[in-house]
């Protein structure tokens, strides 16, 4: 079963960026695009870290794979220090996933 918590309005392109490149990624975001992260629940796997721009859903790989967090702790270190990223976003709801530590 799975579980989404996605900000609603409407996505024209889906893009996978890998996790080397995050950084250059979000860092060349023409002004004043800010984006938002929000994960997507995936129980027995974990937390799947997206990013949301107008018009954009950018899903994070490793590998072309997606990445999977154990917590709520592990995306925030993810995208500390990330440019043009409103961290104020992230915001736990934790009736929606169990943590598997």
């Amino acid at each position: 079963m799975v579980y989404s918590i996605i900000p609603s309005s409407k996505i024209d392109a889906i893009v996978t960026v890998e996790r080397d490149d995050l950084d250059s990624f979000c860092d060349s975001l023409p002004e004043p695009i800010i984006a938002q992260p929000f994960v997507k629940t995936v129980r027995g796997r974990g937390l799947e870290l997206f990013l949301k721009y107008p018009g954009a859903l950018v899903r994070l790989v490793q590998g072309g794979v997606p990445i999977f967090f154990k917590n709520y702790e592990q995306v925030a270190f993810e995208l500390d220090g990330v440019p043009n990223v409103d961290m104020s976003t992230l915001i736990p709801k934790t009736g929606y996933y169990q943590d598997l530590n």
